[in-house]
């Protein structure tokens, strides 16, 4: 059926009057004041009775609202699209403008994993508990049992990690005994358990731990420690592991539900390393406060660093005295490509804002590798250390960044040759907004042009009061980077927030509370602060999250 006109409207010709061509038929140019849709709009206005001007008004104003709505809808996209970039980045939040206040807060042992939209695993007691990093408003809760243990755990150095959410969580949990294994998914609900018995998974040679996508990582590692270490000479003690190698390691990941296999994790050890090269005696006689020892037996041997899992999002590994092995959380192997990081277990292999990871190479103490996230080499150098930096927006380009030792700092391309060099004594890269690389040095932070290493500002690093500072990591808005600094006043740790506008580099400082080392990292766009205690253990410092916060604007 054809459409038939309604008599009541109005054509309004708005083709385009406004250009035409030159006289060469070629470039176009203004049309000047003829009769063009202006002057025909006029006339059919002259012409048309009451009603259908009305109605010609009322489109008018729906082509002017149109108009309108539609900037403003575009600018709500704009805006909604560089907030999702933030919240996606690594290290990126969404504002740090003015005066920043805490949001909440949970005394504890910080977030144990990081779920999708904004949500943040923490223990309570024998409960596991999601919260929304924003608010604090609790998702879900969960009661496991004793002592519960939760992951793939994000790494506090490592921004990219923070922005790799979890779609299952798990949790080790109840007597040390008899632990169970048991995944949750990302609304909380029960996905599988598993008994653990002590004579598969127990004793001092093996290491549990949870693993990402649902997994267990087992470390079962024989290591010939003499079962007495304790000794009445110190020469006793340093004889009994004369000439002890540290034995070999089987590591694997298991599907923490099932028990399945999913792969095994290959690892190496140290060619000629032997146990007293990783030991130390301790003299438990010169221990302030310790009162209760055998003082026919005052020397105790101890390995340091202890035997160590690494299980996040991005890394699964072992290392016990330069024994090791790392993969990807699917099995891929560092070996072949960062060797050096892979014998260390894992701990120095970090992901790589825009994927794949960065490690250090089995070629010499300063050699290190770009891995695509297929696993190919993108980068390696064997004379400076890749960079990661702990925020990252906006800073994809041919230039990766790296410390030439401790006196500088470097632009390469991808094959290794050096572009530009900025000395800086003790360089530490912290983030990078687009061009704008922001690195501390041993006493300022510089802002560099990541194009060609030029400087654009510098601000002290500490306070002058201050002996001396280091910082820990950072976050940024794309406008402003804050960054967590520890140093020390009268011999006691003082944590600080560093904020400076990218810009021009004006500074703003916040004390922290003394004895604790903050952390920062970013969620879903939220700024989470955890700080770590550290505490002497007999002799060897442990370090434990013991608070995390969210702040945010006031």
């Amino acid at each position: 059926m054809a459409r038939r006109r309604d008599p009541g409207m109005v054509s309004f010709d708005v083709s385009s009057d406004v250009e035409a061509e030159g006289d060469d038929g070629g470039t176009p140019v203004a049309a000047d004041a003829r009769a063009g849709w202006w002057s025909r709009a006029g006339d059919r206005w002259r012409r048309a009775d009451r009603r259908q001007r009305r109605l010609l008004a009322g489109a008018a104003g729906g082509v002017v609202l149109v108009l309108i709505g539609g900037t403003a809808v575009a600018a709500v996209v704009v805006s909604h699209t560089h907030d999702e970039r933030l919240r996606s980045a690594p290290g990126g939040v969404l504002s740090l403008t003015g005066e920043v206040g805490e949001v909440w807060r949970a005394e504890g042992n910080g977030v144990l994993a990081v779920l999708p939209g904004g949500g943040v695993v923490l223990d309570e007691d024998e409960d596991v508990v999601a919260r929304d990093a924003g608010s604090g408003q609790e998702r879900w809760r969960a009661n496991l049992g004793a002592d519960p243990v939760c992951g793939p755990r994000p790494r506090l150095e490592s921004g990219v990690e923070w922005s790799m959410p979890s779609d299952l969580v798990t949790c080790l949990h109840g007597p040390a005994e008899e632990r169970t294994v048991t995944v949750l998914d990302a609304a909380g609900d029960v996905v599988g358990h598993r008994e653990l018995p002590a004579a598969e998974y127990g004793g001092e040679d093996r290491d549990v731990a949870p693993a990402a996508d649902g997994g267990l990582l087992v470390a079962n590692h024989d290591t010939d420690m003499p079962d007495d270490r304790r000794y009445a000479t110190q020469e006793d003690a340093r004889a009994a592991l004369r000439d002890v190698e540290p034995g070999r390691a089987s590591v694997r990941v298991e599907d923490a539900v099932t028990g399945d296999l999913r792969f095994e994790v290959p690892t190496t050890a140290h060619a000629g390393r032997l146990l007293d090269e990783c030991a130390f005696v301790w003299d438990e006689s010169e221990a302030v406060g310790l009162d209760t020892f055998d003082r026919s037996a005052p020397y105790r041997l101890e390995v340091s660093p202890e035997r160590r899992l690494h299980s996040s999002p991005a890394v699964v590994g072992y290392r016990w005295c330069d024994v090791g092995g790392a993969t990807t959380p699917d099995g891929r192997s560092f070996a072949e490509h960062a060797g050096g990081g892979a014998q260390r277990g894992g701990g120095e292999v970090v992901p790589y804002p825009g994927g794949g990871h960065v490690g250090p190479t089995a070629s010499g103490p300063d050699g290190s590798v770009l891995l695509a996230a297929d696993g190919t080499v993108r980068l390696e150098s064997s004379r400076s250390t890749i960079s990661v930096p702990h925020a990252a927006v906006d800073a994809r380009g041919p230039v990766v960044v790296a410390t030439a030792g401790y006196e500088a700092i470097v632009g390469l391309d991808l094959d290794g040759e050096e572009l530009w060099r900025h000395d800086l004594m003790d360089p530490h890269v912290l983030a990078q907004v687009g061009e704008a690389l922001v690195v501390a040095g041993q006493s300022d932070v510089v802002a560099l042009d990541v194009a060609d290493g030029s400087e654009l500002w510098r601000v002290a690093l500490y306070d002058p009061q201050e002996l001396y500072g280091w910082p820990t990591s950072a976050v940024t808005d794309g406008e402003r980077v804050m960054v967590a600094l520890i140093g020390y006043e009268d011999d006691v740790e003082v944590g600080e927030l560093l904020t400076m506008d990218l810009a021009t580099g004006a500074a703003d400082r916040e004390r922290l509370d003394a004895g604790r080392v903050p952390y920062l990292s970013a969620v879903d766009g939220h700024v989470v602060l955890q700080e770590v205690g550290r505490a002497d253990a007999m002799g060897v410092y442990r370090s434990d999250v013991t608070s995390v916060s969210i702040l945010a604007p006031r």
